[in-house]
């Protein structure tokens, strides 16, 4: 049978699980060793369930994860969102859709403390949503506004899914992570732009906050980004410098955090033991990802898929450029049945042979499959981020928040414009690297 057909079915029955609600790291594993067994025999099905989990998840790399996700629910704990929300509302709150970019604002800083996209819309929708209510900002403002900032999580460093990225790569995770804090910091802005001129234009739909904050109250507000300033700093600036790599930045991140949580006298018994717990299930979920992602590769591989597919792509004559953007707009429509971390471990591994082949470089490319990422976490029909906030907000419906999604999802299209046109805003900083 055609390697590609092979595949082609594989990738049905895959979707059909998903559909079916199995979670994504055992559907991959099912039609993994499934389709090994059938293809290749029983022995190979065996000896890749055998030797595939402890080789997907025994890397030394890969403790950066959990590091990192007990750094962010520390930080969380700690309080770092709310204070951050607060700074930007006495900041920004009198400007033009100021509680908007008072939300982007905490959003980006929130961002350097975890790499979690879901976690901050469901955070911001408790901290930031009924504050717009009460100001009386059109609700599509506001839900927009927290689907599309939230997506910064995944972007701005450090991000879980860039060191899974740089992982399945063999690329160094400290140049991905510096990648994504340019682009990073220009999607914030872009984000400031859009509702400082949509609410100067429309001022309806975002009143300005009647209170006055005093220059001194403002001033002392800016105590509230201290502890973000301190994690970003330790874990990105140790990277730049040399100093650790990323999984030894990660772990000085974690300490940084739990020095934080004491300070602010947060670190209670049960505050660390809930971090711990969700760290714990969330660190297994993307395991089981990486095991069942790690056995559809090798299914994919054997059965001849990948180098068919490779060379579909190679022999079509497209173009460098062409054939990028081709491989970035996959990711739209794989944003309907696959989570973060799926669609990164799936596509990845087939996509690196071929834009190394074509001279891309490794570390561009990783940035613009995150923003890609990004956007199809807003795309309909199965946008993740509008799911989470459609369940923290019972009475907004489906429709109503992927229409508000739009024009966030259009910024982020023109972000990814911008870095097509101009590759060096993601690669100066990691070139810079000592």
């Amino acid at each position: 049978m055609n390697p590609l057909l092979i595949g082609l079915l594989a990738f049905i029955v895959l979707i059909v699980l998903l559909l079916l609600r199995v979670p994504i790291g055992i559907s991959m594993l099912i039609v993994g060793a499934g389709g090994l067994f059938v293809t290749k025999g029983a022995v190979l099905a065996e000896y890749a369930l055998s030797t595939s989990p402890f080789g997907a998840i025994s890397s030394f790399t890969l403790v950066a994860i959990p590091m990192f996700i007990l750094m962010g629910n520390l930080a969380n704990a700690a309080g770092v969102t709310t204070e951050l929300y607060d700074t930007g509302y006495k900041l920004l709150g009198r400007l033009p859709g100021g509680l908007g970019m008072a939300t982007v604002f905490a959003c980006a800083g929130f961002a350097a403390t975890t790499g979690s996209s879901v976690g901050m819309v469901a955070a911001m929708t408790r901290i930031a949503l009924p504050e717009m209510d009460r100001y009386g900002y059109d609700r599509r403002l506001s839900l927009g506004t927290i689907a599309g900032a939230g997506t910064l999580g995944i972007l701005i460093p450090p991000s879980i899914p860039a060191v899974m990225y740089a992982i399945t790569t063999e690329q160094s995770v400290g140049r991905i992570l510096l990648g994504g804090v340019i682009p990073g910091l220009l999607m914030a802005v872009a984000m400031f732009t859009y509702l400082g001129v949509r609410c100067a234009i429309h001022p309806e739909l975002a009143p300005v906050a009647s209170q006055k904050v005093p220059l001194r109250e403002k001033l002392r507000a800016l105590k509230g980004v201290w502890a973000i300033v301190v994690l970003f700093g330790g874990v990105i600036g140790s990277i730049y410098l040399g100093w650790a790599t990323a999984t030894e930045a990660a772990a000085v991140g974690c300490l940084g955090a739990i020095v934080i949580a004491a300070i602010k006298k947060t670190l209670s018994l049960n505050a660390l033991k809930m971090a711990l717990k969700d760290t714990v299930k969330t660190t297994c979920m993307i395991m089981l990802i990486s095991v069942g992602a790690t056995v559809f590769q090798l299914f994919l591989t054997r059965c001849g898929f990948a180098s068919a597919f490779s060379n579909l792509f190679i022999n079509a004559s497209l173009g460098k450029m062409a054939t990028v953007i081709l491989m970035l707009l996959v990711y739209i429509p794989l944003g309907m049945f696959f989570d973060t971390m799926g669609m990164i471990l799936l596509t990845i591994p087939i996509f690196y042979p071929i834009i190394t082949s074509l001279g891309v470089d490794p570390i561009w490319f990783g940035v613009m499959v995150i923003i890609m990422i990004q956007i199809s976490l807003l795309s309909p029909p199965v946008g993740l981020n509008v799911y989470v906030l459609k369940g923290c907000v019972s009475d907004a419906s489906l429709g109503q928040i992927f229409a508000s999604s739009v024009p966030w999802m259009l910024i982020q299209m023109a972000v990814v414009a911008l870095l097509l046109l101009f590759p060096s805003l993601v690669t100066w900083l990691p070139n810079m690297m000592k």
